[in-house]
């Protein structure tokens, strides 16, 4: 009886951008099929690097030479990488068992023919792939340094980040008490005063409270630098007063 390990080759890449080495990929590979599980990897992110060469990232595809066996299966999607908001999804699998369930479900989710045509179109464009990608590392890495200036100015413990669109921050030292209840007032306090949305940890399975998730990609860096700086008002504010006089007229100047 096999089971299933979901396992993002970006070291859960949606939160820290740290990447996964082959080393590591390969014993979580080995340690599924000791157990007689089956292996996912998800590297929807796998070209959204802040280097041209991924920093050492490689594709599991790579890693085990294309023999995947039965047990690890491959999946992408368009959505992330490109920004397209295409949900155009691909799993790559060698197990045909799998495959053939796969492909009467297929029929709920089936991709359009004019989408399939435009992607088709897209993905066929090597120079302009290319161009793409190589552009979107920039503007990846110029958001990414505001972002993280911007913490280090606050003195505010992130983990440092080689892909993705996101930087995790400890925000803890700002909560009288380590407890959730305190990171969901934290994060009311942020919408209602800076007009700012962070992904807390709670919402991501996350143990320590007052861990947060910043998309740095979402906007424009003008924009970026704007709520920037309106987050080190408020944790200025917070470092300076008492929790219970944070009001409307003590953080009016934040905006």
């Amino acid at each position: 009886m096999y089971g299933i390990v979901a396992h993002n080759s970006q070291n859960q890449i949606t939160a820290l951008g740290v990447i996964y080495n082959k080393t590591t990929m390969l014993n979580a590979v080995t340690w599924a099929r000791k157990r007689h599980l089956h292996t996912i990897v998800d590297e929807i992110y796998a070209l959204s690097t802040h280097q041209k060469y991924g920093h050492g990232f490689e594709s599991i595809l790579k890693i085990l030479n294309n023999q995947l066996g039965t047990d690890v299966h491959f999946v992408w999607s368009l959505s992330k990488d490109f920004g397209s908001g295409l949900r155009v999804g691909i799993v790559y699998s060698q197990n045909e068992t799998f495959l053939d369930g796969l492909a009467n479900l297929n029929i709920f989710g089936s991709v359009s023919n004019p989408i399939q045509m435009v992607v088709s179109e897209l993905l066929t464009d090597d120079a302009f792939v290319d161009l793409y990608l190589d552009e979107c590392r920039v503007r990846l890495l110029r958001s990414y340094h505001i972002c993280t200036q911007k913490l280090e100015e606050m003195v505010l413990p992130y983990v440092p980040a080689s892909a993705g669109q996101f930087v995790y921050v400890d925000f803890s030292s700002l909560l009288p008490q380590k407890t959730m209840e305190w990171e969901q007032r934290l994060s009311q306090l942020l919408i209602d005063h800076a007009r700012l949305i962070l992904t807390p940890g709670e919402s991501q399975r996350e143990r320590t409270p007052g861990m947060y998730r910043i998309c740095y990609a979402w906007i424009t860096p003008e924009v970026l630098e704007i709520g920037m700086e309106r987050l080190s008002r408020v944790v200025a504010k917070i470092r300076r007063m008492d929790w219970d006089d944070l009001n409307h007229t003590t953080l009016s100047g934040v905006i």
